[in-house]
């Protein structure tokens, strides 16, 4: 009866050990918008949203994990706004992105919507150094710690919490001694407010395979030629589209 007893307690550790390495992470991810208004348009300019915020899910194991929007085109805004003849009208639209980060290979593949066109930016994932505060608070029940980014081009600070053992987080931040559950990135956040510990499906996690393969340089130069032909529109009316 003794080990019948003992059984139970001895395997315990073991399985919430290994159900902590797999699981999926809800995330609300909130964006500041900035956009130049001619000066004295009040009107116009209150009618426009500071920020938006959209569910994000982050599916992960130890070796691999994809981070996406919860729902295509969540957290869109349209705004119209017709004075002296013109009629202008701004949506912020969040595109259909996702980052796929193989651990274990030490690869990223990153699906960028533009423009209602696809591109596949398959590369090294670049090692992150971090520095390691000492600041302690909990997310949803989980002891984390605070992380800076070594990064002199920005100012990224991080919470995660060694209680989940994989070095994974939201969009393309990992490379810390634990499962990342707040991100603040200058005009962008990230902050768990779910987290499901749980065996996946199979196929659950999945590689990108839509749109065309282009190296991170070559998809900048089209978003920046896109945006100044753009820009240099004329007409009647003005749209503006604020892609994330």
């Amino acid at each position: 009866m003794k080990y019948l007893l003992l059984m139970p307690v001895i395997l315990m550790p073991w399985l919430l050990a290994a159900q902590s390495t797999e699981g999926e992470v809800t995330y609300t991810e909130t964006i500041q918008l900035h956009i130049d208004l001619p000066p004295g348009d009040e009107a116009m300019r209150n009618m426009i949203p500071s920020a938006q915020s959209a569910a994000t899910t982050l599916l992960f194991n130890e070796n691999q994990s994809i981070y996406q929007d919860k729902e295509v085109g969540a957290g869109t805004v349209d705004v119209s706004h017709e004075e002296n003849g013109m009629d202008m009208q701004i949506k912020v639209m969040r595109p259909e992105n996702k980052i796929y980060r193989d651990v274990e290979n030490g690869r990223t593949v990153e699906s960028r919507e533009f423009m209602g066109r696809f591109f596949l930016i398959d590369e090294e994932a670049p090692r992150q150094s971090w520095k390691l505060t000492g600041e302690q608070k909990t997310i949803l029940g989980y002891p984390c710690q605070k992380a800076l980014l070594q990064d002199t081009s920005r100012k990224v600070e991080a919470w995660f919490t060694p209680q989940i053992p994989v070095s994974i987080g939201p969009g393309e931040f990992a490379d810390l001694p634990g499962l990342i559950l707040e991100i603040s990135n200058g005009d962008r956040t990230a902050v768990a407010t779910r987290v499901d510990l749980k065996s996946l499906p199979k196929n659950a996690i999945e590689k990108p395979t839509k749109g065309k393969s282009v190296t991170r340089a070559e998809f900048k130069k089209l978003v920046d030629e896109k945006m100044k032909e753009m820009g240099a529109e004329g007409g009647g009316g003005v749209r503006m589209i604020i892609r994330n």
